[in-house]
């Protein structure tokens, strides 16, 4: 019983025996790690090197670097076994949930055991057996503090149970058990810089046993060491980015321990995300023999991932063997789902922007005509003729039957309006021939005001302003004249404080576009009040400043109605600059730039089943199903004409059905 206890223990304490005890070490030790729970775990990190601090994206972050885990895509299962010597199983297991806006968390197990250790006396009378594990509970979270920088923190609760000594008599054994609580923080720092060299870095940091774990076993006292990780990674992009390369380093900087330092070096090449092949190389210290060799390679498919790899390692437990990890992505996305978001708010700003058009088209309506009947009826034709003709601005086509009523009212008050210029010239050409000079004037006065009042009609109020000022330096007493420039004087005056109170509600109401047109129309008519007019020029600076990115996103929709998709792309990527996350832009911009760049191609097997799969969903009108499978081919040959057309008519006839169904509905 004594020495295979011994020889237990030896396993599952070497590390911490070497450690502690100043050893030299050996070849054989895996790389100067003390911790049992530092084997690594993963095929894929293991086929490259262990170079993985700075790479890892699916549930095995948890153990690299919990930082990592926002860069998981979508709700992820990893499983991975290995097997020991001694028949000893090495086995992991962890989920991670990305959320949308409260970064990603994760848990997880590792446990190492060995079952039915026989236990002996010492004359090797087998008394009975007894199982050995060591289980390791993880709990991670991880945060994106900012655009380049990641966060995170893992909590580790440790149980250890061992056999203890037989009773002979009874033909049992005792178990001793011990606990521990440990944490490892990790920061992943992605390169915000725009240089072809400089971007697309990846550094990533992992404080593993940050705070150690304790335990006491038999009579040896462990503590979990101290591990710094260290390393970097830059993905490589070709063939339209369905190719790329990965390379990546790590330095392992490992507490009391006679090796101090472990590197670690690897690469991937990816082929079309489907097949991935791995070599990764690493080295102990300065020991001429401390190094090794890893291949593999992963498939991906349908959201899961198979990873295989040959570890040629220098550790004694492990040698030379074969490994296999298997990761299970579960639902749609992160970046799926933040498409979704941002879509459904795009559609709800688009249908608030029409409704509020038609609610203001019909107030406008229903306002304008009282007012300018009140007007009218009040003898008061100028406002009345004002008045209606804002009305009538809203009838583009000039047929609108809604405005029948509103073209009478019209024509009534350019009748009336006219009877009392000639009314008012007449009274002037029967006055005295002493007047003459009065009506030659007059006549001037006439030419200014009627002017002023087409100035005053179109809304000019500035130009009639000045228009009426030339009139009046003949008749400094014209009524009429002087009538048309005050009602011009406080129309611009209400106009401008109107105009702005409008902006700023419009304004407070993050409606800034509309806003800004308020603004614009106020600054022509504050010109000569210098502090009215500053303080338009301010807020029109600060809200171009804001509706710039809205600008070029309009441009690139007319461009699309156009069909002009490489102008549609071009603004695509001018629009990028200022928000480069954004995911419908992303979308947006390979549609524009697919279509822009479509041509005639061959289709491969599989392009050609999902062609012929969305092409019976069509005949069958099951239109999103059509879609979702010419989607997929695009995925695949993002360039073909023939498919981006087929897309096209699912989407059309989609629309279409839409349409007629809600217009079976309405009827």
């Amino acid at each position: 019983m004594i020495l295979t206890l011994a020889i237990l223990l030896s396993f599952s304490l070497s590390a911490s025996i070497r450690a502690q005890s100043g050893g030299t070490g050996s070849s054989g030790q895996w790389g100067g790690v003390t911790d049992i729970f530092d084997f690594q775990v993963g095929a894929r990190g293991m086929a490259m090197g262990g170079a993985y601090v700075s790479v890892a994206d699916d549930p095995f972050a948890l153990y690299w670097n919990p930082s990592s885990l926002e860069q998981v895509p979508a709700f992820s299962i990893g499983v991975y076994h290995t097997n020991l010597p001694f028949g000893t199983q090495y086995d992991y297991l962890a989920l991670a949930y990305p959320t949308l806006y409260y970064g990603t968390f994760s848990a997880g197990l590792l446990r190492i055991g060995t079952s039915d250790i026989k236990i002996t006396d010492s004359d090797a009378s087998l008394l009975g057996t007894e199982d050995y594990h060591r289980t390791l509970y993880m709990f991670g979270y991880g945060k994106k503090v900012s655009s380049w920088l990641s966060i995170g923190a893992s909590m580790k609760i440790e149980t250890i149970n061992i056999p203890g000594y037989m009773d002979t008599a009874s033909g049992t054994g005792g178990t001793n058990s011990e606990s521990a609580v440990g944490a490892d923080f990790g920061f992943l720092f992605l390169s915000p810089m725009k240089n072809a060299i400089l971007r697309n870095w990846n550094f990533g940091l992992n404080y593993q046993n940050a705070i150690q774990r304790t335990m006491q076993l038999v009579d040896i006292k462990e503590n979990s060491p101290r591990t710094l990780r260290f390393g970097f990674s830059r993905p490589f992009w070709f063939s339209q980015d369905r190719n790329h390369l990965l390379v990546a380093y790590e330095l392992d900087v490992h507490e009391k321990n006679t090796v101090p330092h472990y590197m670690h070096l690897g690469a991937e090449l990816g082929i079309r995300n489907i097949l991935m092949l791995r070599l990764g190389w690493n080295k102990r210290g300065e020991a001429s023999d401390g190094y090794g060799m890893t291949y593999g390679f992963g498939l991906s498919q349908f959201g899961f991932k198979l990873d295989y790899s040959y570890w040629n390692g220098v550790d004694a437990f492990f040698g030379s063997s074969h490994r296999i990890s298997i990761t299970a992505q579960i639902g749609r996305t992160r970046s799926q789902k933040l498409q979704d978001v941002q879509a459904e708010e795009l559609r709800r700003i688009q249908e608030e922007a029409q409704r509020k058009y038609e609610e203001d088209r019909r107030k406008i309506l229903y306002s304008g005509m009282a007012e300018a009947r009140e007007y009218f009826q009040g003898g008061d034709y100028v406002r009345a003729y004002s008045s209606i003709n804002k009305v009538l601005s809203l009838d583009d086509s000039g047929e609108d039957p809604d405005f029948d009523e509103v073209r009478t009212l019209s024509e009534e008050i350019n009748t009336a309006l006219e009877a009392q210029r000639r009314k008012d010239v007449e009274a002037q050409i029967n006055k005295s021939r002493e007047e003459l000079e009065a009506r030659q004037q007059q006549r001037l006065i006439q030419e200014h005001y009627d002017k002023a009042m087409a100035f005053f009609e179109s809304e000019q109020l500035r130009e009639a302003i000045e228009e009426c000022d030339r009139a009046l330096e003949y008749d400094p007493n014209n009524e009429m004249v002087k009538q048309l420039r005050t009602m011009a004087d406080e129309d611009l005056r209400r106009r401008i404080y109107d105009l702005i109170e409008s902006a700023n509600r419009l304004e407070r109401g993050g409606r800034a576009f509309d806003a800004l047109q308020f603004y614009n129309q106020a600054l022509p008519l504050a010109r000569g009040n210098q502090e009215v007019e500053t303080f338009i020029t301010g807020k029109i600076r600060q809200l171009d400043q804001r509706l710039e990115y809205e600008n070029l996103l309009r441009r690139a929709v007319d461009y699309e109605n156009n069909g002009q998709w490489k102008e549609a792309a071009d603004v695509y990527t001018q629009a990028m600059k200022s928000q480069p996350n954004n995911q419908e832009l992303q979308r947006r911009y390979r549609e524009a730039n697919a279509r822009a760049n479509a041509k005639q191609m061959e289709m491969t097997p599989e392009v050609k089943a999902l062609y012929t799969q969305g092409y019976r969903a069509l005949r069958d009108k099951n239109y999103d199903e059509a879609i979702k499978y010419y989607e997929q081919a695009l995925e695949i040959q993002p360039l073909n004409k023939t498919i981006l057309r087929a897309l096209d008519h699912a989407r059309n006839q989609k629309r279409r059905s839409g349409t007629n169904a809600t217009t079976a509905a309405v009827n």
